[in-house]
């Protein structure tokens, strides 16, 4: 390469890493095509434990040393789900310029809306799915100022841990790379190899860019292992040892370091020493390797020795390519060697980590599996006798299991439940909300079908997700023979949890029978409730409903099943007939009272009252719901009366209190799950309440994307995000937007949905000229009024009174108004008094300090006053003088002669 005579005087600073020269020269060479105006994306990828970290680190130092500006990023699965967060940090660096740091926030604060998912991402919404994406503004505004940057000093763009990446800066980072091809601007993505990356298209197209390079770390050879031990442990333990530190660790980088400082802490003992630290390691690197590697090694651990790849799969119940991928990473790690752990410590402590009954089921299948094969005794008798020391190790469940068949397709026999120990709890409950399973049995060494399942449920409430996937896939194993309780269980999954199980569409038999039932048994309450959500029209689903609710008997029908009912008539907008159906289930004669089951029929009538506008009724019913129940045993599931008892007192106007309920803990599970929906829904409405529209928008947005990627959009009745979204854009000054929205809404709504279709209509009269209003109300107020939802038809009225006053009919204007005081004072929110519509003195002061232009914060240091009472104030003030953001206080002339005095 032809260098310049400056370039020639230039001090290069050094950069050396033991093993890895190749792959420092070719960032190097990277480094200085950009420097001389010719840039270009590196991918930096390996195995686990390879040391990209410590390899783009080091050559980010060098690149600082050499006078570059340095934006650095990484990515985490905690992450993934916030849009931006890796372009947040590359912006957030320390020493960018402040008027660039400044402009890039406040593009990114803007930076994302619901679109069309880009073409290379994974369609988890289905074809013509929509995803949380950044607007072209932020993607040009953002990119033009790095490119305009790097006209005076050469840029480099450091990302690590990009299979962790959020989609919308992995969509940023592309259209960035299409741009530098001609500027000082060098990105180098660091990824770890995994068997199901998140979102591949984005490598195949990064790959088709002419200037990308990638860049395979390679594990170390027993040369540069003796050139590490050498330097710490002297030449001659290196001579020695550097071999068989070699077939130890395969050349992981990670291990080959573990290994060096177990020598160290071992004081110079002459054997190799295979101590903490490479355990350590060891298990480190299996668990960050990929969650289908993980499952695998640890089935290769049970069997104790190397398997076929379709031995694996029948074992771990995966499909039949994940086991040879997965082999592929573990060896390519160094983890393995010849299909088994290169040391034997990995397998122990991979198994220790098991819980015993869970361990004991894994050999017990692997028996039967291995006799199926017709495999040797002597290794049979070996999966017989761990599962069996499992099950009577002094840390298992007390009692003897009974013996299990070795042939792999009988099931257990079941537990004598009179025989079971007794609880510490009276009736040992284990909660679970919409649709709940009502008790658990305790734990066994054999577990009878009901308590797998009831495990498998407690698991997936809890949280623990990958326990559950385990769980669920070794209970259809052992009970296909039943194919209807294990097609009930996967329903409740797929309710749960919309993104972990295939969708199976809504046939015409959705929602009746299952496999292998008898026309005996009553149709199944989440089998209509999935089949809503696989897109049974909601007129059929509410007919189901109700034939489930009429034909049980509360006495012999799972009260999962009900609640799944009456959780389908919520979300088909029949809140009017969930109600009632709520008050003749809790008041069914011969019905005990047991908390559980008290405390889910109360958080259901709380959300069913509140959709009829019956805001009262809906606090004290959802208050019940915790009264009965602590709020840290609801699991997953809080998040239902909790954005009940939130949107109830926003409604109410106490937002402290709703901020209150806010402010409490949540399982961060509980997000992957419809009641995370309900709960962003509610705490965006409390958003818009106290004037932060922004906030609001955002998640309401988040709520779209989400329904998107679960392919639930066509359902607005489990929340309406599109309509909350409408109003955060009017806030925010956007009528247009705000249109589009409701267009859309109205053109996508389907029959039998009259709570939604007026909440929309009267949304899109408010983003209408003034000649199209009256009539877009009129027609909401008749939606409103079938749907019984007295809160949004009492606004709603409200609203028509002053289209009518606008267009000079005082008569039907004083019609409206009165109708729309009677249902405030009907729905229980503070009826409209005379002489509420005048501010109080503090409620003045507050708008008076707004219309200046004060910030929240602000005028709370001015007036010795809380943010949250400013929100409160400027709430009122906006009520009472008929506005709808901020920026309207200054145009009225009451404020301002206020202000001129």
């Amino acid at each position: 390469m032809f260098m310049s005579p400056a370039q020639q005087m230039r001090t290069v600073p050094s950069l050396s890493i033991p093993g890895r020269q190749q792959e420092i020269g070719r960032l190097q060479a990277a480094w200085e095509l950009c420097r001389n105006g010719r840039g270009s994306v590196v991918t930096l990828h390996g195995p686990v434990g390879a040391g990209r970290t410590e390899l783009l680190d080091t050559f980010s130092e060098f690149a600082d040393s050499d006078g570059a500006q340095v934006l650095m990023a990484a990515g985490s699965p905690l992450e993934r789900e916030f849009p931006l967060g890796i372009v947040r940090q590359l912006f957030q660096s320390p020493h960018l310029a402040p008027e660039i740091a400044s402009e890039a926030a406040r593009l990114i604060e803007n930076g994302v809306a619901v679109g069309p998912a880009p073409h290379w991402s994974s369609p988890e919404g289905g074809e013509g799915g929509s995803r949380v994406r950044p607007t072209p503004q932020v993607l040009h505004g953002l990119s033009t100022l790095l490119l305009d940057f790097a006209r005076h000093t050469p840029l480099l763009l450091a990302v690590d841990d990009r299979q962790d990446a959020d989609i919308q800066s992995l969509e940023f980072l592309l259209y960035l790379a299409r741009r530098i091809r001609n500027a000082r601007v060098l990105t180098v993505l660091c990824s770890r190899e995994n068997m199901t990356p998140p979102e591949p298209f984005f490598d195949v197209d990064l790959a088709s860019q002419p200037h990308h390079e990638r860049i395979r770390l390679r594990l170390f050879g027993p040369e540069v292992i003796a050139e590490l031990m050498g330097a710490r442990l002297g030449e001659e333990t290196a001579r020695r040892h550097a071999g068989a530190v070699h077939d130890l660790t395969g050349g992981n980088p990670l291990l080959v370091r573990a290994v060096i400082d177990d020598q160290e802490a071992g004081g110079g003992h002459p054997d190799l020493v295979v101590g903490e630290n490479y355990r350590r390691g060891v298990m480190n690197c299996l668990h960050r390797v990929d969650p289908f590697a993980l499952r695998v090694a640890r089935g290769v651990a049970a069997l104790g020795r190397p398997a076929e790849s379709s031995l694996l799969a029948e074992l771990l119940l995966l499909a039949n390519d994940s086991p040879p991928r997965a082999l592929y990473l573990l060896h390519a790690a160094g983890l393995f060697r010849d299909g088994y752990f290169r040391h034997p410590s990995g397998a122990g402590d991979l198994l220790a980590a098991m819980r015993p009954a869970e361990l004991a089921a894994l050999h017990r299948r692997a028996a039967g599996l291995l006799q199926d094969a017709g495999a040797p005794a002597e290794h049979i008798a070996e999966q017989m006798r761990a599962a069996e020391g499992q099950v009577r190790a002094p840390w298992a469940a007390d009692g003897t299991a009974p013996a299990m068949p070795v042939g792999g397709t009988q099931a257990p026999e079941p537990v004598d439940e009179a025989r079971r120990p007794e609880s510490d709890h009276p009736q040992d409950v284990v909660i679970q909300c919409v649709p709940w399973l009502p008790e658990s049995g305790p734990d066994a060494a054999t577990p009878s079908p009901r308590q797998q399942r009831t495990r498998v449920r407690h698991l997936f409430w809890h949280g623990q997700v990958d326990e559950g996937v385990t769980g669920l896939q070794r209970y259809e194993a052992e009970h296909w023979a039943d194919p209807g309780a294990w097609s009930r269980l996967r329903d409740w999954v797929r309710y749960w949890y919309p993104a972990l199980l295939p969708r199976t569409g809504a046939g015409p038999d959705a929602g009746r029978d299952r496999p292998g039932g008898t026309r005996a048994t009553p149709p199944d309450g989440m089998g209509v409730l999935t089949a809503l959500l696989d897109g049974l029209p909601a007129p059929d689903a509410v007919a189901r409903a109700e034939s489930v609710l009429r034909e049980s008997r509360l006495g012999d029908t799972p009260v999962r099943s009900l609640t799944a009912a009456l959780t389908a008539l919520l979300y088909a907008d029949q809140s009017d007939r969930a109600a009632r159906w709520c008050a003749a289930v809790t008041n069914r004669p011969g019905r005990g009272h047991d908390a559980t089951e008290d405390a889910l029929l109360a958080a259901l009538t709380a959300e069913a009252a509140l959709r009829q506008g019956d805001v009262r009724t809906a606090e004290e019913y959802a208050r019940a719901a915790f009264q009965q129940i602590d709020p840290d045993r609801w699991g997953v599931g809080v998040g239902f009366p909790l954005a009940t008892m939130i949107a109830a007192r926003t409604a109410l106007d106490r937002h402290e209190d709703a901020a209150r309920y806010l402010a409490m803990p949540v399982p961060g599970a509980m997000f992957r799950t419809p009641m995370g929906l309900h709960y962003r829904y509610a705490r965006a409405g409390h958003h818009l309440a106290v004037g932060d529209a922004e906030a609001a928008l955002a998640d309401y947005q988040e709520c779209g994307a989400t329904m998107a990627r679960w392919d639930l959009d066509h359902l607005p009745g489990l929340v309406p995000w599109r309509i909350g979204a409408a109003r955060a854009q009017l806030a925010l000054g956007r009528p247009g937007a705000a249109r589009s929205l409701m267009d859309r809404q109205l053109k996508d709504l389907g029959l039998g949905r009259p709570r939604i279709l007026g909440m929309a209509l009267r949304t899109r009269a408010a983003a209408a000229e003034s000649a199209e209003r009256t009539p877009l109300l009129e027609r909401a107020v008749q939606a409103l009024e079938i749907s019984g939802d007295q809160f949004e038809l009492s606004a709603a009225l409200a609203e028509l009174s002053a289209a009518h006053g606008a267009l000079g009919d005082p008569a039907q204007a004083r019609t409206a108004d009165r109708r729309a005081r009677h249902l405030s004072r009907v729905s229980g929110t503070a009826p409209a008094q005379p002489g509420d519509d005048e501010l109080s003195e503090a409620e003045r002061r507050v708008a008076e300090l707004a219309a200046c232009g004060l910030t929240n914060r602000e005028i709370g240091q001015k007036l010795f006053i809380t943010v949250s009472t400013v929100e409160q104030h400027l709430t009122k003030v906006y009520r009472k003088l008929g506005v709808r953001r901020r920026i309207e206080l200054a145009d009225l002339r009451e404020l301002r002669r206020g202000l001129a005095g």
